[in-house]
């Protein structure tokens, strides 16, 4: 007879080896579908190749792979070459969009478990998924992450509150997850780490929720203060990224293959013509990841200011810290890193206001 300990220890190890068992399965019932095979890939990966695949048989298909990682859910793909050779996608219905829509999604969320698709090709309405938990947060949802987060603070807050609920409703939501490392750079710092506390711990845990939290460590708490950075010249000579005994520091973040940034260029050397350099200090910042395509186009573009690049090894939280999300940015910075404007994008009237706006600074500072 067995001991009752060693029994119960045999049952702890089956519940948590079935918790922990992260093999993913999708199983396909799709009339109409003539292909011998069905290809997967994740979404993002679009000009890649399938990671996986399976022999299909009267419509039938399994694809069947294991994850050797905790927590696990991904945005995918499933196509097949049809009876002319040309890849098409098995589409998706939702189920929670009015049906008159006939919305149809060529990707859709799976997570570890069983996840089934049945359907008909002659129907327009897509196939039906049922996935669990993580297909039911995306299908819900499915706009979320394409919400545009207001400038306005108020109205700012409510999307934020919004965001909060709809995590309540899953908080190990990735597409919930996904959705809030979209808006990383539009949202506030404090609003940002709330939002990102209120998912579980495996979200956390996951490959977005690092990446989110990495983020939120390195962005500044308060917006308006500007880390003082220290950056490469061209010739690797590190140097600060404010001068301290200016008044006023224009910092410009830009790229080489960024056309809105090249045509601001004029506009700026004009402004810095202006002024006197004793009271501000003009610094363009490169955010390009190869150093070999910024140093050309910054010579020919022959900016009569300091140029300097951020090292890849710390861009990322570079950046965290200057919220760098889109470029062209120009920050003005005083002398105690303090930001007393910030100018988003390249406008073509700006000129004029920034200008204006500098000399009444200094003229009071």
């Amino acid at each position: 007879m067995k001991k009752p300990y060693y029994t119960i220890l045999l049952m702890l190890i089956s519940v948590f080896s079935c918790k922990h068992d992260n093999t993913v399965i999708i199983k396909g019932d799709i009339k109409g579908l003539k292909s011998k095979w069905v290809y997967y890939k994740p979404a993002y990966s679009f000009f890649s190749k399938a990671t996986d695949s399976a022999k299909v048989t009267d419509g039938k298909f399994e694809i069947r792979f294991k994850r050797d990682t905790p927590f696990f859910a991904d945005l995918v793909q499933l196509n097949y070459l049809d009876e002319k050779g040309k890849q098409q996608f098995i589409d998706v219905a939702n189920p929670y969009e009015p049906s008159k829509n006939h919305s149809r999604y060529t990707f859709f969320v799976i997570s570890s478990g069983i996840t089934t698709i049945t359907g008909d090709l002659s129907k327009t309405e897509g196939a039906i998924l049922k996935g669990g938990p993580q297909s039911d947060s995306f299908l819900k949802n499915i706009t979320l992450p394409y919400i545009r987060i207001s400038k306005d603070g108020i109205r700012r807050t409510a999307q934020a509150e919004r965001i909060k609920k709809i995590i309540s409703e899953n908080p190990d939501s990735y597409w919930s997850l996904l959705a809030l490392h979209g808006f990383r750079f539009y949202l506030d710092h404090s609003q940002l780490k709330e939002l990102f506390n209120s998912f579980g711990d495996e979200a956390k845990a996951s490959y977005y929720g690092k990446k989110l939290k990495q983020f939120i460590d390195n962005q500044p708490a308060d917006k308006n203060q500007f880390a003082n950075s220290v950056f490469n010249d061209a010739d690797e000579k590190p140097v600060n990224l404010v001068d301290n005994t200016k008044k006023l520091n224009m910092v410009i973040f830009w790229a080489s293959w960024c056309s809105p940034c090249r045509q601001e260029i004029p506009s700026l050397k004009r402004i810095a013509a202006r002024f006197n350099k004793d009271d501000i200090r003009f610094v363009s910042v490169s955010i390009d990841a190869k150093k070999e395509n910024w140093l050309p186009v910054m010579k020919a573009e022959d900016m009569p200011w300091q140029q300097l690049i951020i090292p890849q090894q710390v861009f990322s939280k570079a950046q965290a810290q200057y919220n760098l999300g889109f470029i062209p940015q120009v920050y003005l910075v005083n002398n105690k890193n303090i930001v007393v404007k910030k100018i988003d994008g390249f406008d073509n009237g700006n000129e004029e206001r920034v200008k204006t706006f500098i000399a009444d600074y200094l003229a009071k500072n």
